[in-house]
């Protein structure tokens, strides 16, 4: 990667799922609970690599009942997104709509994209 672009500036992988439809990778857990996990988000706004990218955290709760260990089931992981970014919206910052709006988050230090196919 070139010294001065950004994370956000390469191309994002998506979040790998497993046959199962579990994801598939070790992602970046802000809390565990026996109830709940909570994963750590980001709505990223802005184009890539313009310089102007900014976004709001978000936290993705998932029920437990819904994970696989520390792993969520797809689904699951997609409607926390959902209604995190409904949050953030209500709070005005604009919903994924765009390609230069995405809800991204960290796997090994890396960024993914969370596919959310009927955004906006």
């Amino acid at each position: 990667m070139n010294p001065t672009e950004t994370p956000m500036a390469t191309t994002m992988r998506p979040l790998p799922v497993a046959h199962d439809d579990v994801v598939d990778a070790d992602l970046d857990v802000r809390l565990s609970t026996p109830s709940t996990l909570v994963v750590h988000a980001r709505l990223v706004t802005g184009a890539p690599g313009a310089g102007g990218e900014g976004g709001v955290e978000l936290a993705l709760v998932i029920p437990r009942s819904r994970c696989r260990g520390e792993r969520p089931l797809a689904a699951a992981l997609l409607e926390a997104a959902r209604a995190a970014v409904a949050r953030a919206t209500r709070a005005g910052v604009p919903a994924p709509a765009h390609p230069s709006r995405r809800v991204v988050t960290q796997v090994a230090g890396r960024p993914h994209l969370i596919f959310m196919p009927d955004a906006g």
